[in-house]
């Protein structure tokens, strides 16, 4: 998996790779700059060269960077000028080293503070791509004051614009969009990836991102002990196994959904579904008694247990028996699509939960259950998965909403960590926390998942996976975030965001299956 640092991190890299390694900070900033240069004449093709390119500046190591695209350039007879918001004599190391060599090549370098800050205006309206090299991942407070105006005067000019590293103005490690920012066309993260390239909704600002190399050793990245990452579909593809020809239904294990309620039949019909298309061999989905009565003929390929239920069409207590009967030789058991959170049934959850021991999947009303139940979550395996949305989550932690969407990570990780369980903290992008403290970013997905039932199919994608291919609990919630974000994709681009509706995954949960499968072959 592709490691994912804080800007804290990945300073403390380039410090180990100049110190320990021999490398110089010019010598870095020089491959940064060629980095930028190789990726933007792969951008534009021939075209390069008949481009007015404006770098924009700042006094710090993202200024130096700037310093040297515009000057390698201007060395293939690129038309380029540089904003430098500031002046070369309070330029430091090695940004005031390259600032010299672009002025001795003759490069036009315009000072600019704010008693003279209509000097952006000309160049701004006489240029075709913009360079901003204002910040980088060093911003550790909102832009203000000439950096404010100059940030709103780019994002004005209709002009294409390449953030070097990071859009100025972006906070690197939250995903929070905090104050001015830029917003970016093409966005070259520099030697790895920052958790804001990746995090909404700073990641909608980014443009098309790619990562540049510069030559990092990999003994400095390593470390680090980053434990942060970001899924890539090789990793994924080296997990999942093509089916044997002698094998059999058994062969891919039996999962039990335990869900729905009346009016919520629907949930538990889409869960279970979703665990038989990411190749489950078997499934039986225990439902309310009025419910199973509704689906015993729908979906035809699951088989259905009446379980009692309580004046209001949830599970009872005394489905206790019958459901831990159910659980017996079960591959996995996914828990609480449309289960409600009557208070029967929640004292169900809480004498039941304990009592499986085979993998728990637990989604929606089961975790509001468990947020009702504080003490419940200590007895839960190690190899449980809670798949909470940002509300779930606040219930189940006690944090604020917005306390949890300020450090997505940090709340995923500690709660994970606290409770020995994977937690996938749902949102753009989904957080896959796991027990070790280690943590994966989601990269599939989009705005129309947003919908009714979409988590209850994210559900049936995990738990499928643990019994059809017989992944572990943290590899599963991994696997199963990624393939139901990229059936997501598939259908929007096919169709639109929009209409997607979570039936919809379903039908393109096979595609997305077998873009994985396909490395298996």
């Amino acid at each position: 998996m592709k490691k994912v640092s804080t800007a804290k991190e990945m300073q403390a890299i380039d410090q180990r790779t100049i110190n320990d390694c021999g490398i110089s900070d010019l010598e870095l900033m020089e491959n940064a700059g060629k980095g930028c240069v190789d990726a933007l004449a792969r951008r534009f093709e021939d075209d390069l060269a008949s481009k007015h390119v404006l770098v924009f500046c700042g006094k710090g190591n993202n200024g130096g960077d700037g310093f040297v695209i515009a000057r390698l350039l201007f060395n293939t007879g690129v038309t380029t000028e540089i904003l430098l918001l500031g002046k070369r004599s309070d330029l430091k190391n090695s940004a005031a080293a390259n600032a010299d060599s672009a002025y001795k090549l003759g490069i036009n370098i315009t000072e600019v503070e704010s008693a003279n800050s209509p000097l952006i205006d000309n160049p701004l309206e006489n240029c075709d791509i913009i360079i901003d090299a204002l910040f980088g991942t060093g911003l550790s407070k909102p832009a203000s004051g000439l950096y404010e105006h100059a940030i709103n005067k780019i994002n004005q000019s209709g002009k294409f614009v390449t953030a070097v590293d990071m859009p100025s103005g972006i906070d690197s490690d939250t995903g929070q969009l905090t104050g001015p920012h830029i917003c970016a066309d093409l966005t070259l993260a520099l030697a790895l990836l920052k958790r804001s390239h990746l995090l909404y909704p700073a990641a909608g600002v980014m443009g098309e991102l790619e990562t540049v190399d510069i030559k990092i050793p990999q003994q400095a990245v390593d470390a680090q002990s980053l434990n942060v990452s970001v899924t890539e579909e090789a990793d994924l593809q080296s997990w999942l196994t093509k089916r044997q020809a002698d094998s059999h239904k058994g062969t891919y294990g039996h999962t039990l959904v335990i869900a729905g309620s009346k009016g919520k039949g629907g949930a538990a019909g889409l869960t279970a579904l979703a665990a038989l298309r990411s190749g489950c061999g078997l499934v039986t989905l225990a439902l309310p008694e009025g419910c199973q009565n509704a689906l015993e003929f729908y979906p035809l390929e699951v088989m259905t247990v009446p379980a009692p239920e309580t004046d209001t069409g949830t599970f009872s207590l005394s489905a206790k028996e019958i459901l831990l009967e159910q659980c017996q030789g079960k591959s996995v058991v996914a828990i609480g699509p449309g289960l409600s959170t009557d208070p029967e049934t929640v004292q169900l959850l809480n004498e039941l939960l304990p009592a499986i021991e085979c993998p728990l999947v637990i989604d929606a009303d089961a975790i509001n259950g468990l947020a009702q139940c504080p003490d419940l979550i200590s007895k839960l395996g190690a190899d449980t998965v809670l798949t909470p949305h940002p509300r779930e989550m606040s219930r189940l932690s006690g944090l604020d909403i917005a306390e949890i969407l300020e450090n997505r990570i940090g709340s995923a990780t500690k709660f994970a960590s606290d409770h020995s369980v994977t937690l996938i903290l749902k949102g753009a992008a989904s957080i896959i926390a796991q027990a070790d403290g280690t943590v994966t970013i989601n990269p599939t997905g989009n705005p129309g998942m947003a919908t009714a039932g979409s988590g209850d199919v994210l559900t049936g994608i995990i738990a499928g996976l643990i019994a059809g291919q017989g992944l572990s609990s943290d590899k599963a919630a991994i696997a199963g975030a990624y393939l139901h974000g990229l059936a997501g994709d598939i259908f929007a681009q096919s169709e639109s965001e929009a209409s997607l509706i979570a039936g919809d995954l379903l039908r393109t949960l096979p595609e997305s299956m077998k873009r994985l499968l396909r490395g298996t072959e």
